[in-house]
């Protein structure tokens, strides 16, 4: 083998043993640090920190225009030297800063210089009077090397066009004298420059503490609570400072903020966990008893509700939900649940983050723990959640409390929970009913932390509000309540009562477990006329074509139904054999008050021959129609005061009173109700009286099939003042001005659309 070959096995061995201890060097975590400091520095701080972390080391104010301080970031519980500049004209001065390195070596007196490319190395000439310089690639490649010494004076290595990437650069002087450390080279040409000097200042000076004013060093790491520490420094090398720094609150190290289309909102995290849902001390709302162990997944919660300026961000400036007059700081309220599911979804566009509604687990641990989620109370508005509205808490982990039906239809239209801080902090049982439809609450945005969706979340983009189709001709078969063998109509979400009907389209029908026949009256009552026995009114309003909702001309308390109802899959059950009338209308005709309940009608333009006022609905001056809500938990009662000349619908609660419905009014077939104010505002509604029981179902868009149920009380009752003090314990007064809605344009509206004449005409 020849000599220059064995030269080159020895020199490439070599580079790979060479490169090998300076790889396990950098992977040991060596004494050197990434700092940004001035040049000519005059004095150094040893800074440990006991986590990986970034400093800082700040002059003093007051001597901005002389003093420098310097940046780096350090290893855990690896001190590191951070040069300072106390005085003018050291080195080449003016403020100058680059990336530097204090040898591990002391006494070696060793400085490095890395900025744009070029490397300056500051050597000792006694400790590095003879010094071998060399650059190596991560993996060990050499890129340049070369030999200086003191008697020869400077030396200069360049190479042009060394790639992007982290090198080790070694220096090996006398004596045992030598360092290695880690550059980062931002690509193109590269030079290093070796310079002696017979000392280096930063390691010997010395001066009276106190000359150079009081300096900061300040110490972040994330995750962790920042520290910051002052020292009044010395030339040279001064007091070693060491730091520990406490984690800080997970919350703060998660929380971010959002801008969208240039507005911007807070997300706290909320670290998840396991607490009682409902109320858990004192009087208890009836439909807040406390469920313990719920636990609520990692999530975020907004710190503040849904602004005006928001929703213009995302929806558009000209938004026709947000009033003209509303200031864009203010929370948004003229929504309704479906407009903040759509709000939630094209955020999410937007942004890309499966921004939602809270549900009322994550909205209720959220207020009551404000401290660490990084919230205030939560109680300046209601808000939306999610829930649909049940008289009991969902228990579990990350509950929703919607319900699932057979046909896998997840969130069909009705009530739904809102929330809002009624009481203390620490007993958050503020769990409210709202229509669906209903507009006020505002909305509070919610991501969850580690997953899309809780599990039987549907998504924000995925939930609709129904769509009717045309209403059919006015006839006495709605077809639209058709079901065939193999399905049925059943109860549905929120209801009072069991349901279970079939339908034939040719007029054969089976409630429950009786058999019968079927008409229908004006689109707005299903009559059911049993084989024997008397027919069973239901006044209905289609929400689509498998969900509606009904009241019955029977109280629930004697086996009559009031509520929602779904169509839906079952098992196939035989047609049964009915003798059925000639035709509908002759089965209608059968009725022995048909004329004034079940008669077509033209209820487009509804004649006057037809408009009645029925009389069971008359209260008299010493009485009223009042709902009382505490049995579902319920903060709102209503009232109703209905004279033959006027019409009164209050909500009440508390020392409120906000007027709903007001003005003239008359019934049609005592199935339709309409209320007429002299401004001329219409309120539209069905209803039925069973025993001292008035129920209506309503067309107001606000809260579209909605039932109540009044009872017939007397003024000055014990009730009212339990319920509304004397808010509402006498009579309503009249000719006030249009109900609330009046001015909420389609929201306040009615959605009543009669039922058109067929060819023949309606009489």
């Amino acid at each position: 083998m020849s000599k220059s070959v064995r030269n080159r096995q020895v020199t490439r061995k070599n580079t790979r043993v060479l490169a090998a201890a300076l790889f396990a060097l950098v992977l040991a975590g060596n004494a050197f640090s990434q700092i940004v400091a001035p040049n000519g520095a005059d004095a150094t701080v040893p800074v440990t920190v006991n986590v990986a972390a970034n400093v800082k080391v700040d002059p003093p104010a007051s001597g901005s225009g002389t003093f420098q301080g310097s940046t780096g970031s350090v290893t855990a519980n690896t001190q590191a030297l951070f040069p300072i500049k106390l005085t003018a004209g050291n080195g080449s001065g003016g403020g100058n800063t680059s990336v530097s390195h204090q040898a591990q070596r002391q006494a070696g007196g060793a400085w490095i210089s890395h900025n744009r490319g070029n490397i300056t190395l500051n050597l000792n000439s006694q400790q590095y009077n003879n010094a071998a310089v060399s650059l190596h690639s991560i993996n060990g490649k050499r890129i340049l090397s070369g030999s200086a010494s003191a008697s020869k004076g400077a030396l200069n290595i360049s190479r042009v066009n060394i790639p992007t990437g982290v090198y080790l650069l070694s220096v090996k002087g006398t004596a045992g004298n030598s360092f290695t450390t880690k550059l980062t080279h931002s690509g193109d040409n590269l030079n290093i420059n070796v310079a002696f000097a017979a000392n280096n200042p930063s390691l010997n000076k010395s001066a009276a503490a106190g000359d150079y004013g009081t300096w900061t060093i300040t110490v972040t790491a994330t995750g962790y609570i920042t520290q910051t520490r002052t020292f009044q420094p010395d030339t040279g090398k001064n007091t070693a400072q060491s730091f520990t720094l406490v984690a800080a609150a997970t919350p703060d190290a998660k929380s971010f903020t959002e801008t969208v289309n240039g507005t911007s909102f807070d997300m706290i995290y909320v670290e998840g966990g396991t607490f009682t849902l409902g109320c858990e001390s004192g009087t208890c709302p009836a439909d807040a008893a406390p469920v313990s162990g719920v636990k609520v997944s990692n999530y975020f919660i907004a710190k503040n509700e849904v602004t005006n300026g928001l929703w213009k961000a995302v929806m558009g400036s000209n938004d026709s939900r947000v009033p003209s007059y509303a200031q864009n700081s203010g929370s948004m309220t003229n929504m309704t649940w479906y407009d903040a599911m759509e709000f939630a979804c094209k955020l999410s566009q937007l942004t890309g983050k499966n921004y939602r509604m809270t549900t009322e687990a994550e909205w209720e641990y959220a207020a009551k723990k404000p401290n660490s989620s990084g919230m205030g109370n939560m109680n300046s508005n209601e808000e939306w959640a999610y829930n649909s509205w049940l008289t009991t808490h969902t228990g579990g982990t990350d509950p929703v409390g919607q319900i699932t039906y057979a046909d896998g239809k997840i969130n069909l239209h009705t009530q739904k929970t809102r929330r809002d801080a009624q009481l203390t902090a620490s007993n958050i049982t503020g769990r409210l009913i709202r229509s669906i439809d209903g507009i006020g609450p505002a909305l509070r945005l919610t991501l969850s932390a580690d997953t899309d969706f809780p599990p039987n979340y549907v998504p924000v983009c995925e939930i609709h509000p129904p769509v009717l189709g045309t209403e059919p001709l006015n006839s006495y078969r709605d077809m639209r309540w058709v079901t065939g063998s193999d399905k049925h109509w059943t109860t549905g979400s929120i209801a009072i009562g069991s349901f279970d009907l079939r339908v034939w389209e040719d007029g054969t029908a089976r409630l429950g477990s009786t058999n019968g026949q079927w008409f229908t009256s004006n689109n707005i009552a299903f009559v059911f006329v049993p084989s024997s026995g008397s027919a069973r009114k239901f006044p209905y309003i289609f929400l689509d074509e498998t969900q509606g909702s009904l009241i019955s001309d029977v109280s629930f308390m004697s086996g009559g139904f009031i509520g929602r109802i779904a169509k839906e899959s079952t098992t196939n059950y035989a047609k049964p054999s009915v003798t059925l009338a000639a035709s509908a209308e002759a089965l209608a005709k059968t009725m022995s008050n048909f004329e004034t309940d079940y008669k077509m009608v033209d209820m487009v333009n509804i004649p006057a021959s037809a408009k009645k006022q029925d009389s069971r609905l008359l209260d008299g001056t010493s009485q009223g129609w009042f709902q009382d809500n505490r049995t579902a938990g319920g903060q709102h009662h209503y009232r109703k005061d209905i004279d033959a000349d006027e019409f009164r619908f209050t909500v009440n609660q508390g020392g409120q009173r906000t007027m709903l419905a007001n003005g003239t009014w008359f019934t049609v077939n005592n199935t339709f109700l309409r209320v007429t104010h002299s401004g001329g505002y219409v309120a539209d509604y069905l209803y039925t009286i069973a025993g001292n029981t008035f129920y209506h179902n309503s067309f107001m868009a606000y809260e579209r099939a909605d039932f109540r149920m009044f009872e017939k009380t007397e003024n000055g009752s014990s009730v009212f003042s339990a319920t509304c003090g004397s808010t509402c314990s006498g009579e309503i007064p009249k000719n006030q001005s249009a109900p609330v809605y009046a001015n909420m344009g389609e929201t306040g509206k009615s959605t009543f659309v009669p039922a058109k004449c067929p060819s023949g005409g309606c009489n």
